[in-house]
């Protein structure tokens, strides 16, 4: 069937391009490390504290950083140790990343039945970074039934701004593959990619410009999408400080739930988080979804 293999064409080169984890080890060899220094290891040890009183969102980053060696020393066992414990507290960030490693034979032994199992309870909690990757299974099939579903999956993780997920839809809404061309929905989803710095998502707006250039009915949305050349987004943050920051945010942001604090409760001010305590502090949130300490923290997912 020729639009299944269009469809497999596209979801094999989105794979390649985005899949973070199997990358872990090569990121660490080549001293991609974002997660160094005192600050980084004391917010470390503050989120082992934090899993090991229930936190998965913890449990699920700490993980992860014993998996790639950032932020903590590369130690497999560990990061199996708390994947699993993650999972037992029914994070969904920790069960679509140990189905991830199981699917690929990282960390833990390869077994496809269970990155199957796994995967699909991430998908049912509605975490996006699972909606995507169950998408990226069922493209590659020949089974219409599933690459309908997958196009649904797609929907849903974009609009939680997931931007693999965005791209990809774009690029079916672009080509009609799997769904009906719908150059304005794809241009929308390129504009907002652009925005976010993604970095294939211009040039593919500038083909949906031109495919749509030549009907006059457009003229006031193309204008829009063009706008983005006007704009400039500048980071001017270093990484290495921006980790720092993130991870005192993200231990912040746990402790202030009072979920996780073994301490007496009215030791806590409840409802005051790290993003409104009048600090100068940032916020990660992992639930959000990502395969590496990196992503995490950059927002690369």
């Amino acid at each position: 069937m020729q639009a299944s293999r269009i469809v497999s064409a596209i979801a094999l080169s989105l794979t390649l391009t985005f899949t973070g984890v199997s990358s872990m080890p090569a990121m660490a060899a080549a001293g991609a490390k974002v997660c160094q220094g005192d600050q980084c290891a004391n917010e470390m040890r503050r989120l082992i504290k934090l899993a090991r009183s229930g936190s998965g969102d913890a449990a699920a980053f700490v993980a992860m950083a014993y998996a790639s060696g950032d932020g903590l020393e590369l130690d497999h066992k560990e990061a199996a140790r708390f994947i699993k414990l993650g999972v037992r507290h029914r994070n969904p960030m920790a069960t679509y990343l140990m189905s991830d490693w199981y699917r690929n034979g990282f960390v833990l032994e390869q077994d496809t039945a269970q990155a199957d199992k796994l995967l699909a309870q991430a998908v049912q909690s509605d975490y996006p970074p699972a909606m995507y990757q169950q998408a990226l299974l069922y493209l590659q099939t020949d089974d219409e039934t599933r690459v309908t579903e997958a196009v649904s999956l797609l929907e849903k993780a974009a609009e939680n701004k997931l931007m693999n997920a965005m791209f990809l839809l774009a690029r079916l809404k672009q080509t009609g593959t799997a769904t009906e061309q719908d150059l304005a929905g794809a241009g929308a989803l390129y504009k907002a990619l652009t925005l976010a710095r993604h970095p294939q998502a211009r040039d593919y707006l500038q083909q949906v410009i031109d495919e749509m250039a030549t009907d006059q009915q457009q003229t006031e949305l193309i204008t829009d999408f063009r706008s983005v050349d006007d704009i400039e987004v500048i980071q001017v943050r270093g990484q290495k400080m921006e980790a720092n920051v993130m991870l005192d945010g993200l231990v912040r942001r746990l402790n202030a739930s009072g979920k996780y604090d073994r301490r007496s409760i009215g030791s806590r001010i409840s409802g005051v988080s790290c993003e409104n305590s009048g600090s100068a502090c940032a916020s990660v949130k992992p639930d959000k979804g990502a395969s590496s300490l990196g992503e995490v923290l950059s927002g690369s997912k």
